[in-house]
């Protein structure tokens, strides 16, 4: 059973900064962007930084979940979910990149004291337990990182 709760800290680090098997992690995908582009809203609201943001944040709510803050909370489509972000320059651009690091490096310090038991604890202020979320934080990045890449497409082509 252990092994399950291995797989999903490997699947979160391969898609991440990785070599997965649908091609490019969403470190390496970014690492090709240029940050001029990173605000551009090619269809809707969400731009290449507004994304990234927004899976920063969700990694927050299940680093603080971790820690068993119950009252921290994000309500889907607030600006808390899809925070808006304008960058300025290579500099911020950067800035956001190290964030989103320190996202990774705080989920897996936090997983890396963690058993497979934390897959059925009740997640502090929700109804539900660990298993969905933290199983689903890799696929959360991928189909971001999906939209990342179409946007990045569409300057390209």
């Amino acid at each position: 059973m252990a092994m399950v709760f291995e797989h999903i800290v490997q699947n979160l680090c391969t898609c991440f900064d990785g070599k997965p098997w649908y091609g490019v992690s969403l470190m390496e995908k970014l690492g090709q962007v240029p940050w001029e582009i990173v605000n551009d809203q090619v269809y809707g609201n969400k731009s290449i930084a507004v994304l990234v943001q927004h899976i920063i944040n969700w990694r927050i709510f299940v680093v603080k979940k971790l820690d068993g803050d119950a009252a921290y909370d994000l309500i889907i489509d607030s600006n808390e979910d899809w925070t808006p972000i304008h960058i300025e320059s290579k500099k911020e651009w950067e800035n956001l990149m190290n964030d989103l690091r320190q996202s990774q490096t705080q989920l897996l310090e936090k997983l890396a004291l963690q058993d497979e038991a934390v897959l059925h604890k009740r997640v502090p202020g929700k109804k539900y337990t660990f298993g969905p979320i933290i199983t689903s934080i890799s696929q959360h990045v991928i189909y971001h990182l999906g939209q990342i890449s179409m946007l990045v497409s569409m300057h390209t082509n």
